[in-house]
């Protein structure tokens, strides 16, 4: 089952800030390998939500810009559009 593009954005966002949270834990604790593994598997999470929206709805940042998809994030809405 396809995940909404809301439903994707949403995902990456809490499971972004849940990675960053962890990072921050990790400077200070980097030998805790229950954080080691919740990083681990958050960060696979996130890989493959960004992945699905990547592959439903095209780049979601410049990074994923490439020759074939450069001019396209011009034609979705934009976000004060209501679509961020």
């Amino acid at each position: 089952m396809t995940r909404s593009r809301e439903q994707l954005m949403r995902c990456i966002t809490e499971v972004s800030f849940a990675i960053d949270d962890v990072k921050l834990y990790l400077d200070t604790h980097p030998c805790d390998k229950d954080a080691l593994e919740y990083y681990e598997n958050y960060r696979q999470l996130r890989n493959e939500a960004i992945k699905e929206y990547r592959d439903c709805f095209g780049p979601i940042s410049s990074y994923d810009v490439n020759a074939e998809n450069v001019w396209t994030w011009v034609t979705e809405p934009w976000p004060w559009e209501g679509e961020c």
